[in-house]
């Protein structure tokens, strides 16, 4: 944060700023200022040594006070926020002089004339949103009460820390998916996803379920069974095998009247027509049938209950429940089939004349830290791979780039003029760590360069730069230098480490840009005639970072990607929806 480390002062730059916005927005006379900073004073003091994480308990409490009883502390703080964070997306370009500073910019804005005025507020106009938003989401907390957030945990990290907790209903994980055919095809989960209490149902194929207690279920289509927490199931028809560990030990299926409590082993259970049918193929398990009546069921024992409730021995056969490595096998083969697939699409794509530039990531050897491209082009498009790591991509075969450092990143030069354009990435995001995470960037963003990346917040981001090349950065221009197309939040913490495809068309003939994930339009907007640009360019540009090689100083922002990505599509075009959803289906993992 932007703060003194000694907690005395304020860095100077915030403190000229608040005394600024306290005399324009108040417009109070000398006594009334005079008053107004007196008021102040203590809530400036415990906020400085917020930013520094110096809050003692009694502060805390203090600040807790002030907040919870003044609306006009909770605005002091939101506008404290706003201008902390302003300086530090003005720092991240790389530009901070006297002639650009935000509170010449802010004091001469109340003297400028109306056209140049518009020109600062449309260039600040979107941060100020999301700022005042992201304060107001804070101080509405002491308006009513508790919300689960305490000032507490504001002491350390700052302001940035200052969010709810992610929280899971999840009692269990789908693992693994084979040739599954759903009931219900709005369902279509894939394997990572998190399963709430309630029904999973498949027509056919096999699914692996892992509960958290440490229980792992193998499920054999036609079945449905019913989740109650992460100890406990209800089976309601079909096969399924089951692997309990001594940690999960207890673990319970219930069928109808009875209960299977496991105590540490491996068997089969089978529902069907009022039947069940119960296998022990290794340690024991318990059958609960009411009344306090429990029948134990050894290793190698196997029992029948009837649909008029009596139970009976039975015959084992393991061969009727599929095995982990069954299913391990069974899943590389639908593995073999995919690839198959994928590869005869690349091919394809590779001599598509629409294809801007293709980086496949299945070339074999370790690319000699060049990143291969696929195209059309007379000119070498390979990009130069910087820190950046190979590894194992969405299958076994093939190669990924995991980008984890500031400075890792894949350097590229593509040359050409274009129109409309798609780009579509698979990527596997570990997390979201900064104000803007690259997906694909233009070096300088120059005049019809577009810039492709994910906010923090989890929102899909799309631009073409609109004002000309002349414009100072770290300038107010006269005018907005871009229409940022940005999506609502499709990324949440559960989704770390998942394969996702990401998609985004910017179409010149209709003036609008789409937002894709996992095939499926998330968002659409049309771009005003006024700012819509005809003709695109990308030139130098970097893939998972941000790179200004051609600035005099070292600095750079750092937006690097906190994780892998193994395919990078760029076309002339602007791709229809269904063939987005093509893209998804042929490339998904599973």
């Amino acid at each position: 944060m932007y703060s003194a480390s000694n907690g005395e002062g304020a860095n100077p730059e915030i403190r000229r700023l608040n005394l600024a916005m306290d005399e324009q927005v108040c417009g109070q006379n000398e006594n009334g200022r005079h008053e107004k900073n007196m008021e102040n004073d203590e809530l400036e003091k415990l906020l400085i040594r917020h930013d520094d994480g110096l809050l003692t308990d009694a502060e805390i409490k203090r600040l807790r006070e002030i907040l919870k009883a003044s609306p006009q502390a909770r605005q002091k703080y939101a506008q404290w926020q706003s201008i902390t964070y302003a300086l530090k997306l003005e720092s991240e370009f790389g530009y901070v002089g006297e002639e650009a500073s935000l509170e010449s910019h802010f004091v001469q804005s109340s003297r400028a004339t109306p056209e140049s005025r518009w020109g600062t507020i449309w260039a600040t106009v979107a941060t100020v949103l999301f700022l005042c938003a992201a304060g107001y989401l804070f101080v509405n907390q002491f308006r009513d009460g508790d919300s689960g957030v305490s000032v507490a945990d504001m002491n350390g990290d700052g302001a940035d820390s200052v969010v709810s907790e992610p929280t899971s209903d999840g009692v269990a994980i789908l693992t693994k998916l084979v040739d599954v055919t759903w009931d219900d095809p709005s369902e279509n989960l894939e394997e990572g996803a998190s399963l709430k209490p309630g029904k999973f149902k498949i027509q056919k194929g096999l699914a692996q379920i892992e509960f958290f207690c440490g229980a792992t279920l193998i499920l054999e289509g036609p079945a449905e069974i019913e989740f109650q927490s992460d100890w406990a199931a209800k089976v309601i028809n079909g096969k399924l095998r089951a692997n309990v560990p001594e940690v999960a030990k207890g673990f319970t299926l219930e069928v109808d009247e009875i209960k299977v409590v496991d105590l540490g082993t491996e068997f089969g259970l089978a529902v069907a027509d009022g039947k069940t049918d119960v296998q022990v193929f290794e340690g024991e398990v318990e059958l609960h049938t009411g009344n306090e009546n429990k029948q134990s069921v050894l290793a190698g024992n196997a029992v029948t209950r009837k649909p008029d409730g009596s139970i009976e021995t039975a015959s084992i056969d393991p061969q009727l429940f599929v095995t982990m490595a069954e299913l391990e096998s069974r899943k590389q083969d639908q593995t073999t089939v995919k690839i198959k697939h994928w590869s005869s699409w690349a091919e394809k794509m590779k001599s598509n004349p629409d294809v801007v530039a293709f980086y496949s990531f299945d070339q074999p050897g370790d690319w000699q830290r060049k990143l291969p491209c696929a195209c059309n082009s007379l000119f070498d498009q390979s990009g130069a791979i910087v820190g950046a790591r190979k590894v194992m991509g969405r299958w076994g075969n093939k190669s990924g780039l995991v980008f984890k450092q500031p400075g890792d990143r894949v350097r590229m030069k593509i040359p050409g003029e274009f129109g409309s354009l798609t780009f579509a990435a698979w990527v596997k995001i570990d997390s979201l760590d900064r104000m803007y995470n690259s997906l694909f960037l233009t070096d300088n963003y120059n005049h019809g360069e577009p810039h492709w990346q994910i906010l923090e917040s989890g929102q899909l981001f799309f631009s073409v730069r609109w004002r000309p090349d002349d414009w100072v950065r770290g300038k107010s221009p006269n005018g907005p230098a871009h229409y940022p197309v940005v999506s609502a939040p499709f990324w949440k913490p559960s989704m770390s480490g998942k394969w996702i495809h990401l998609a985004t068309t910017f179409d010149v003939e209709t003036s609008v840009v789409t937002h894709y994930v996992d095939g499926q339009a998330i968002h659409e907007e049309r771009i005003p005639d006024s700012l819509m640009v005809k003709t695109t360019r990308i030139g130098e540009a970097t893939l998972g970072n941000w790179s200004l090689p051609t600035r005099a100083d070292s600095r750079f922002a750092i937006r690097n990607l906190n994780g892998t990505m193994d395919e990078l599509l760029i076309l002339k075009t602007a791709l229809k929806p269904v063939d987005i959803a093509e893209i998804w289906q042929i490339g998904k993992p599973n």
